[in-house]
């Protein structure tokens, strides 16, 4: 049977997976470790295993992410109020804000330096003094009691020795917080020689060893760089070597404040440790503080890789004299070479006896956005006297445990990834595809969705731990930050109160695994027999990229968010994958994995899942470690996302058996009444929502009308199902049923004229320009909920240029400036998209149907229609542009937010405003508030379902009525989450 065809789900099949495992099974300390978001007293029991068995690495690894996490709790990293200022001083616009959380921190400090001389207080430091001590110790033993030019040097720590530092370091009660995995023996391709590299390139240009030194490691990545630095360095003759670590804003070194000032007293030297900087803010705000407690500038070295070939400097970090150590240098690289390739293989590939080794001569750079890698080809003589030849790929995964884990997670999943040979030195030996040389068709639906629900059988953990990761990132607290802008300026005080517990909630998921984490279908290769493999299957779970989650659907909404922001070359996305092709695809990984594993995961939650994997897309191609993304086409991601959970709430049972029959047409505009930008993307809210599945539960036939291009009416009008509108304020018209565009342009118009517009907007600096629009040309400054219109002295200056005053009407919104084609109005794409769809209704029906169609219109609505080329029985708008088609329509509104020249040109304007108002419109029509019949009554959802929804409700709602509802939604989702189906 094929693997793309959906089969039973069998035990020990590979077209489904077993049965399910309730849980992980019991492991020892001992064995590698599944979940590497470890506590403190399972990094004690690690480390004490570790220490008996004499895995000196893995100890040492294990004693400084213990010591992370006891200095991370010393400090109050963890805490809330630390977390709030921190939010306070980098994230808040308003000046007065950030100086709040600049108090904030400080006082924090104060208050820490304060309570240094309690119990409690002097425990914390003596842990982490014998952690350090400890760390320093075991680095002994990972440096193998060898000098770096080999010659011989103190034996390190007996067992007796490191067995009493074990016991102070891990007694006591265990401090809060998880593991976070470091990026420099994990994420990146650092090796434990590579700090034996830069110790000794401090050393040749400071040979006064009486000078004392203090290696200082910025945490996190510091707490595993600083001891093996300070160990090279007392190998190098230095006498007075101290070793300690410090995180950026915080105090250099808590509870040391003496030892710093005899430091720099006696004329020492700060050495600074990190990870490979990208922007080195880091490591300038930790020398900067430095030189503030009265270091000289000269005496503060920042120590440091990098991926280049040659040893660059950030910026931030020119004043200092930086120690680095280049590309070319990394241990990694000699490691991937043929000639220690050729033992690595030999040794992992036991009982055969290797004959030839082909592999490139070098592996090349190390870089940021992944590991190195490089493929190999074997020649193997079988025990059996055979001789076969092996496709191979040595691939860099991390040292110790922490690269072992990959290996771990292959040995679960052996026929989802490929086959690994073993982990030797950082290197995994796997095989090579044949589809990773020579791609072949994208991998289908169902493989993706087997591969998830089988992982999350056999990768099952006992607990979800990510709500103990709160301040890095993961997975709920991002979903939270991408619907903080609904609360406006009250989010620092009801981010942690009301969203982080409601996405939380939301986000729950009852069969905890170790997630794949990135899931894009170029991460599949093809293997034989129809099969696939996923190639990239460990590192995205612990990633130092953050968005930890424990939730399979998370690894399903990464594979359907994929084409949703592939950007075409000219910045827009594809009409068939922007739109129809990630909706499908979507639809049918949702239903195969229901079919696998008996789970429907609720729309709340998809909704949430795909819009953080949209955010992880902008912020990987902002940083250059990812395909490139443009600003314009995550904004429509994301308001497509949204589209089709509101859809699924409000509309889906309003289509097939027993539908009213057709009535009146009815234009509702879209920016300023369906929509707004509250979220910094285009998005609907519930009273708005509401309204419009009044309209079509009371046989109302719905238009849209808009000044946005005509791919984004495009998707509206396929997550609402409604039969067309106009685009472009007018200038093209959407039959959407039959796929039919009008163009509809003023006399003597040239499609030159909106290319020469744009080019001179986006030589003004700051300025977008909308790269989907065709005819009206839509310009922006900034980005995000960031956004706004153009400053008018800049459009008087533009519009002084008689070529763009001919040609243009300026239209002013909330948060663009679009420039439409002169004589072109939404009135008259109306008209013009009527006498259309009329022609596509005659021809497909005949004269025969009009009139039965004829019979049924207005049926429960209380109003009549004339026919189709006749005004439209209502029109809400808020802009100026709108003037026309509001006073063409019977019943023509505004929302209390509508511009001053309708009311000033006759149009009613309402009390309420945006999807308020517009609720209100509708209400007049119907006759009724919408929802208030049992024809139009929402359908029930669930807790989350009602929580999501009171989030969107706040932007344009009551403040107070809109607050306590999300308190209350939020409450219930807490109270009861939702179950999951079961098989």
């Amino acid at each position: 049977m094929s693997d793309d065809a959906p089969a039973p789900a069998g035990p020990g099949t590979a077209e489904g997976p077993g049965p399910r495992v309730p849980g992980t099974p019991t492991r020892s300390p001992a064995e590698p470790p599944l979940d590497l978001h470890a506590d403190f007293g399972q990094l004690a029991a690690r480390l004490r295993a570790a220490v008996d068995r004499g895995h000196w690495l893995d100890a040492y690894l294990l004693c400084a992410g213990a010591g992370q996490l006891a200095e991370d709790r010393l400090q109050g990293v963890d805490r809330s109020p630390r977390r709030l200022a921190d939010r306070l001083t980098q994230q808040a616009g308003h000046p007065l804000a950030r100086t709040a959380g600049e108090f904030a921190r400080d006082g924090l400090d104060l208050a820490g330096a304060a309570t240094g001389r309690t119990p409690a207080r002097r425990a914390a430091l003596a842990r982490c003094t014998a952690l350090g001590t400890l760390a320093e110790a075991l680095a002994e033993r990972v440096l193998d009691g060898r000098g770096p030019d080999g010659s011989a040097v103190a034996p390190s720590p007996e067992a007796a020795a490191l067995t009493e530092l074990l016991h102070r370091a891990t007694a006591g009660r265990p401090p809060a917080g998880l593991l976070r995995p470091p990026g420099c023996f994990a994420g990146f391709d650092l090796h434990p020689d590579d700090l034996v590299a830069l110790a000794e390139l401090f050393a040749a240009d400071h040979p006064a060893r009486e000078r004392p030194l203090l290696v200082l490691g910025v945490r996190t990545a510091g707490s595993y760089l600083a001891p093996l630095v300070a160990v090279t360095l007392r190998r190098l003759g230095y006498r007075a070597v101290h070793c300690a670590t410090t995180r950026p804003g915080l105090p250099t070194l808590p509870g040391r404040a003496a030892e710093l000032r005899r430091l720099r007293a006696a004329g020492g030297t700060l050495l600074l440790v990190a990870d490979p900087p990208l922007t080195g803010g880091s490591l300038a705000a930790v020398a900067a503080r430095a030189e503030r407690a009265g270091f000289d500038r000269a005496s503060v070295v920042p120590l440091f890789a990098c991926f280049t070939d040659t040893a660059e400097v950030p910026p931030a970090l020119a004043r200092y004299p930086c120690r680095v150590l280049p590309g070319t240098a990394w241990r990694a690289r000699a490691l991937l070479r043929p000639p220690a390739l050729a033992r690595t293989v030999a040794r992992l590939l036991a009982p055969g006896r290797l004959l030839h080794l082909a592999a490139p001569a070098d592996p090349g750079p190390p870089c940021r956005a992944h590991h190195l890698a490089v493929p190999l080809t074997a020649e193997v003589a079988e025990p059996d006297g055979r001789t076969r030849t092996l496709p191979l790929r040595a691939e860099w995964v991390g040292v110790g445990y922490l690269g072992a884990h990959t290996a771990e997670v292959a040995a679960r999943l052996p026929d989802l990834v490929p086959r690994v040979h073993g982990f030797a030195d950082g290197v995994l030996l796997r095989e090579r595809l044949p589809g990773e040389e020579h791609p072949a068709e994208p991998v289908t639906v169902w493989q993706i969705a087997r591969y998830t629900a089988v992982r999350q059988d056999r990768l099952a953990v006992p607990l979800d731990r990510s709500p103990a990761l709160a301040g890095r990132r993961p997975v709920w607290e991002v979903a939270a930050e991408l619907l903080a802008p609904a609360l406006g300026r009250l989010d620092p005080a009801l981010r942690p109160t009301l969203l982080h517990p409601l996405a939380r909630a939301v986000l729950t998921t009852r069969q905890p695994c170790v997630v794949d984490g990135r899931t894009r279908p170029e991460q599949w290769a093809a293997a034989a027999a129809g099969s696939w493999r996923k190639t990239d299957f460990a590192e995205g779970a612990f990633s130092l990229r953050d968005l930890a989650g424990y939730d399979a659907a998370f690894d399903l909404a990464g594979a359907a968010d994929d084409l949703a922001v592939t950007a075409e070359p000219n910045g827009t996305v594809a009409e068939l994958a922007g739109r129809s092709a990630t909706a499908e695809r979507a639809a049918e990984l949702r239903t195969a994995f229901a079919r696998l594993t008996g789970e429907r995961i609720p729309d709340a939650r998809w909704c949430l899942l795909r819009l953080v994997h949209v955010w992880d897309a902008e912020r990987l191609a902002a940083a250059g470690l990812g395909p490139p993304v443009a600003a314009a086409v995550a904004r429509r991601a994301k308001a497509r996302i949204v589209q089709r959970f509101l859809a699924g709430v409000y509309l889906a049972d309003l289509d097939g058996p027993g539908a009213p029959p057709p009535g009146p047409w009815c234009v509702l505009t879209v920016d300023g009444v369906l929509e707004s930008e509250a979220l910094g993307f285009p998005a609907a809210a519930p009273q708005g929502m509401l309204a419009l599945r009044a309209l079509r539960a009371h046989g109302c036939r719905v238009l849209l009308a808009t000044g946005r291009p005509l791919p984004e009416l495009r998707d509206r009008c396929a997550a609402y199902r409604l039969p067309g509108g106009v685009a472009e304020y007018g200038a093209r018209c959407l039959d959407a049923a039959h796929g039919l565009v009008e163009e509809r342009l003023p006399p003597g118009w040239r499609a030159a004229e909106a290319g020469t517009l744009r080019a001179r907007l986006a030589e003004l600096p700051g300025v977008r320009v909308d790269p989907a629009g065709r005819w009206c040309v839509r310009a922006s400054v900034g980005d995000g909920a960031r956004r706004t219109r153009l400053p008018a002295a800049a459009v008087d200056r533009l519009l002084a240029d008689r070529a763009v005053d001919r040609w243009y009407t300026v239209v002013q919104g909330a948060s663009e400036t679009d420039f439409l084609p002169r004589g072109t109005d939404p009135s008259g794409g109306v008209r013009t998209l009527l006498r259309l769809l009329s022609s596509a209704e005659d021809s497909g029906r005949g004269g025969e149907g009009r009139g039965r169609g004829g019979e049924g219109r207005g049926r429960g609505t209380g109003v009549a229609d004339d026919g189709a080329a006749g005004p439209p029985a209502l029109a809400v708008g808020a802009g100026r542009a709108d003037l026309a088609l509001l006073r063409w329509a019977r019943l023509g509104l505004a929302p209390g937010n509508g511009a001053p020249e309708l009311r000033s040109g006759g149009v009613p304007v309402l009390r309420r405003r945006h999807q308020a108002g517009l609720a209100e419109a509708v209400g007049r029509l119907i006759g009724h508030r919408p929802g208030g019949c049992p024809q139009c009554k929402p359908l029930f959802q669930p807790p989350e379902t009602e929580a999501l929804l009171a989030v969107l409700a706040v932007p344009g709602a009551d403040p107070l009525t809109a607050l306590a509802q999300l308190t209350r939604a939020t409450a219930r989702a807490v109270r009861h989450p939702s179950p999951r189906s079961s098989r």
